[in-house]
């Protein structure tokens, strides 16, 4: 009988251990949701109108860009500050 008690005292610890662990992380994985439900999620940013802006075609790389990125050279629309923009062979 003194054996068997010595060994039961033993392992109480480690269950104890084991218990407190689970404990821990059940509680981790409430406070976790409870955080993520009260971060708001940003919406996507509104569009500056309802058509959008025209798209043309780089003369030099022939890159699709919006108008308002392009500058006219030589009577055809090129990259504006696209320093990578050559001409295409």
């Amino acid at each position: 009988m003194c054996g068997s008690r010595s060994r039961s005292s033993k392992l109480r610890p480690v269950g104890k251990v084991i218990l407190l662990l689970i404990i821990a992380f059940l509680i981790y994985l409430v406070l976790r949701g409870y955080f993520r439900s009260q971060v708001k999620k940003d919406a996507p940013p509104p569009a500056t109108s309802q058509q959008g802006e025209d798209m043309v075609q780089c003369g030099r790389c022939g890159v699709n860009l919006p108008r308002s990125e392009s500058r006219e050279e030589a009577g055809r629309l090129v990259c504006a500050s696209n320093p990578a923009c050559i001409p295409r062979p």
